[in-house]
């Protein structure tokens, strides 16, 4: 007896031990990087939050890549001058550093998916702060497709849920304008000509824009552009009265 009833404390234990462990992955108890305690069920305290580094000035108009110095005079980089995009501009809500960086690879490999609220609130906070996307009429959000393959191996769509985050921070729309079509290879160690010609015919539309007139398209990572001009130059061409369409990212890459 005394043994059957250690066997059953064990297994209290253990059972306690996986619930508390479903619930940290759901409502994280501790702040993400410093480990103190949150409450509502942020993942960030408050002063982590704060001094995760922004992009907030020194950024290309067209790509949103950011700079040191004053660059007011000539805000728009190197690269940008020999490119053409199907987009009205890009922009990231972070700095690409080690911190940054961390949170977002686990969020999208690390399944995470608690960590949407915490990187949404980035994105709108740069929404609602920046003076160019007030002047978007009637916006709508729109998130990057995953194939289906991918989505099931990494058991949700980042984009998505970001989206819906953002959403709700923000009372813009969402709406689900584009599908995956064709599983293409990783792009990390692709070139942007590379990344463009893997990409090609990896997308369809799937949805209508009737009452919205500019396009924000949403992501978790901006690199070289090549996945966000694939989406605009497909949406250019479905819909060619759209006004505007824009990118938003959580993170500058």
């Amino acid at each position: 007896m005394v043994l059957f009833a250690a066997e059953e404390v064990a297994f209290v234990v253990m059972l306690k031990r996986l619930f508390s462990g479903i619930l940290d992955l759901v409502y994280p108890s501790s702040c993400f990087f410093c480990e103190e305690l949150v409450e509502g069920g942020d993942a960030i305290c408050d002063d982590c939050f704060e001094s995760s580094l922004r992009i907030k000035e020194g950024f290309c108009d067209v790509c949103g890549e950011d700079f040191e110095g004053d660059f007011s005079e000539n805000p728009v980089c190197p690269n940008c001058y020999t490119l053409s995009f199907s987009f009205d501009f890009a922009q990231s809500a972070l700095k690409n550093t080690a911190k940054n960086r961390e949170v977002v690879i686990s969020y999208k490999y690390g399944k995470r998916q608690y960590l949407a609220r915490v990187l949404g609130r980035f994105c709108s906070e740069m929404l609602l702060g920046e003076a160019r996307f007030s002047e978007l009429r009637d916006p709508v959000l729109v998130p990057v497709p995953l194939h289906w393959r991918r989505k099931f191996s990494r058991g949700f769509n980042q984009a998505e849920f970001l989206c819906r985050e953002i959403s709700k921070q923000t009372l813009i729309p969402t709406r689900v304008l584009l599908r995956r079509v064709r599983y293409t290879t990783t792009q990390t160690k692709l070139s942007r000509g590379e990344r463009l010609r893997n990409l090609n015919g990896a997308f369809s539309v799937c949805g209508d824009l009737e009452g919205y007139r500019s396009i924000i398209i949403i992501d978790d990572v901006f690199t070289t552009g090549s996945t966000s001009e694939e989406c605009a130059k497909l949406l250019r061409k479905e819909f060619p009265k759209v006004e505007n369409i824009v990118v938003v990212t959580v993170l500058r890459g």
